[in-house]
């Protein structure tokens, strides 16, 4: 028998290492965000071994002696995404809550963040969209076979990984490649430790030592030939298996590529998967992609493939809107910064005009500040998207979106019970036409004509009036970086444009004007106005209001049965108001029952309104619903909803001037729907 020589461990450095895991999409809990995986089985895959440059294939014993859980028992598994170990916590997706080692397999929970901006990604991880994963891993200790040494017929030598850590779970695109190697011609990779990774001890079988010679009968000589040629034949057999096994490896990653990169380069990705998995070959994946196209266009009217055109972002644009953002970071903290502004944040104006003006091949060196602000204000790219200069374009986009957000933020009270109509075209007077009620139907005998009828209509007309202001931004301003003052004159106007409106609109109410019909539009005639001590704000004056604008008469004498739904009063009877329609209040008795409060029959919505003081302290004001019945009514023009900002390189003003405008009417058009009660 031949004499074994003892092993020697040996111990190495070993860098973290990866395997593919499996996903269990059904066992997902909405309860608490958890879902378990099957991380590892052990089973056998081909790698790489830095230090000799050859093949072998690895195998992990699974089984709790073998296995380290401390990270797992400790809860400092970390789940990532694609094996992102240097990419800070943003890379992090959850954390393994439990891991167990159970008849051969590792098992573990996975509870996902919370974080709102990592949700889509746990929702396709939870619809089984997202299904690679991997875990990463640390080696301890292996048991070597040589390929000579091995009874299962591999022709590899044999890491069995005997005592191993976890480190890390992950989600990826594609699972680690079980069949891991070297790339043909790959001169990178050297015989020298990696940098990181934990020490390994290696177990290598005993070798054998040489037979001592002995004497030998002619039987037992072509025994032992017999032996060494089936031993040859073996080899042969084992050697043309792995290389058969080498070019199916080969051939299935080079069908996976293909598929791939025909899925994306017609839009297609997300079928790679299905076509790969199903075992297309390249040729059938490709009349499937065809087919999938044509489907995709006869749902789209056809041909869509072939007209489609696609958008791509220009560079000079894409600059002039991170300038853009940065200005409007610079005098409006809250306004959304995103990386392409970030780079501009802390630049002066000036600053950002030269490296605009040098990106387009203008020279700035040497030039003045006075000098680059001019050039700045009137410097326009032959292909630029700006009617004026480009750099004043951006100042134009950050004063309009200042101004909106100045306009939005002082919504006028008028809003809540006038009616807005459809945007004018132009500046020509508007009839506003006011249809009767059709007369009232009459019976009709047996064999009996139905007569004609015929019904009233009234017009009031009305036209848009223009607002307008100037301000300038000087070109000493630009210089000096000062974007304050300019800032709040332009969001003033967006707050004053905005009041405009309010006072436009309540002034039909305390103007008190005539009608089409010659009469104002409160009147006793009208029945729609209250005077003397009875009209004081009061429980009693509430009912009256109510019981006239009931009574109102169409303009064929029909009934309306208006119902008041908004009171109307300035701010010295904002507390009277509120008393007389509170749910708070408690009637001692049945007569002081207030149906006026919210939740009541008739429950007013009261609005307070400064603007009415000035006229008067004690006048208040009734509005039934614009949806019953017209009442004052406003607009704008057509494609200019509230104000807008123009701007122009000035001539006389060494700077930009920007013009704020406000095309704006309102006007009553009935009366029946209003009622004034003067309060004294």
């Amino acid at each position: 028998m031949p004499n074994a020589a003892p092993s020697t461990p040996e111990s190495r450095v070993m860098p973290q290492q990866q395997r593919l895991a499996q996903l269990v999409p059904s066992t997902f809990n909405e309860a608490t965000n958890t879902i378990d995986v099957v991380w590892t089985t052990g089973s056998r895959r081909r790698a790489y071994d830095w230090y000799n440059d050859t093949l072998y294939e690895e195998e992990l014993a699974v089984t709790p002696d073998a296995v380290d859980m401390t990270r797992f028992d400790n809860r400092v598994v970390q789940v990532l995404d694609s094996h992102r170990t240097y990419g800070g916590v943003a890379a992090i997706l959850g954390i393994a809550t439990s891991g167990s080692i159970v008849d051969g397999e590792g098992r573990a929970t996975l509870a996902f963040s919370t974080d709102p901006a990592k949700a889509g990604v746990v929702g396709d991880i939870k619809a089984g969209i997202i299904r690679a994963m991997s875990f990463g891993y640390s080696v301890e200790k292996y048991e070597v076979t040589q390929p000579a040494g091995r009874t299962d017929g591999g022709t590899l030598p044999l890491y069995r990984a005997v005592r191993w850590t976890p480190q890390e779970i992950t989600f990826c695109p594609v699972g680690a490649d079980p069949e891991a190697a070297p790339r043909a011609g790959d001169t990178t990779h050297t015989r020298s430790q990696p940098s990181h990774g934990t020490p390994c001890e290696f177990i290598r079988a005993a070798a054998h030592t040489p037979p001592k010679e002995t004497t030998m009968t002619e039987a037992e000589l072509q025994a032992q030939r017999d032996q060494e040629a089936a031993a040859t034949a073996a080899a042969a057999t084992a050697a043309t298996r792995a290389a058969d096994l080498a070019a199916a490896e080969t051939a299935a990653l080079a069908r996976a590529a293909d598929i791939t990169a025909l899925c994306q380069r017609h839009g297609l990705p997300k079928l790679a998967e299905q076509y790969i998995r199903s075992g297309m070959t390249v040729d059938k994946a490709g009349l499937a992609v065809l087919d999938e196209l044509a489907k995709r266009d006869q749902s789209s009217g056809g041909h869509t493939n072939v007209r489609a055109i696609r958008t791509v972002t220009d560079e000079t644009q894409t600059r002039l809107d991170g300038m853009a953002e940065a200005i409007a970071s610079k005098v409006d903290s809250r306004s959304p910064l995103t990386d392409n502004g970030r780079q501009y944040r802390h630049m002066s104006l000036l600053e950002m005009g030269r490296d605009y003006l040098e990106s387009r091949g203008l020279d700035c060196r040497g030039v003045d500040r006075m000098t680059l602000a001019t050039r700045m204000l009137t410097f326009r790219d032959a292909v630029g998207f700006h009617s004026t200069s480009d750099f004043t374009g951006i100042l134009a986009n950050v004063a309009m979106k200042r101004l909106r957000q100045g306009y939005d933020e002082n919504p006028g009270t008028y809003t809540r019970w006038a009616r807005r109509a459809p945007d004018l075209p132009d500046f020509k007077a508007v009839t506003v036409a006011q249809l009767g009620a059709m007369p009232d139907l009459l019976a009709v005998n047996e064999a009996g004509e139905i007569k004609y009828g015929s019904f009233k209509d009234g017009a009031e007309t009305y036209n848009l009036t223009t607002f307008g202001r100037i301000v300038s931004l000087t070109r000493q301003a630009i210089v000096n970086d000062d974007l304050r003052a300019f800032d709040r004159i332009v969001a003033g106007f967006g707050a004053s444009a905005a009041r405009l409106e309010n006072r436009t609109v309540y002034a039909q109410l305390t103007a008190n004007g005539l009608l089409s019909d010659g009469t104002a539009l409160f009147a006793a005639g009208r029945g729609n106005l209250a005077t003397g001590a009875p009209s004081v704000l009061q429980f009693s004056s509430l009912v009256t209001m109510r019981t006239a604008m009931r009574s109102q008469k169409g303009l064929n004498a029909e009934e309306l049965n208006l119902i008041p739904a908004t009171l109307i009063v300035p701010a010295a009877l904002e507390q009277t108001a509120y008393q007389l329609t509170s749910t708070q209040y408690v009637p001692a008795q049945q007569s002081n029952v207030s149906e006026f409060k919210q939740g009541g029959r008739t429950a007013l919505d009261v609005v307070v309104e400064p603007v009415l003081d000035a006229n008067s302290a004690t006048a208040w004001y009734a509005a039934a619903m614009n949806s019953q019945v017209d009442t004052v009514e406003y607009a704008y023009l057509s494609g200019a909803a509230g104000p807008v900002m123009d701007s122009e390189v000035g001539f006389e003003i060494d700077g930009v001037s920007f013009k704020c405008r406000l095309d704006f009417a309102a006007k009553a058009l009935d009366g029946r729907g209003l009622y004034k009660s003067a309060g004294a």
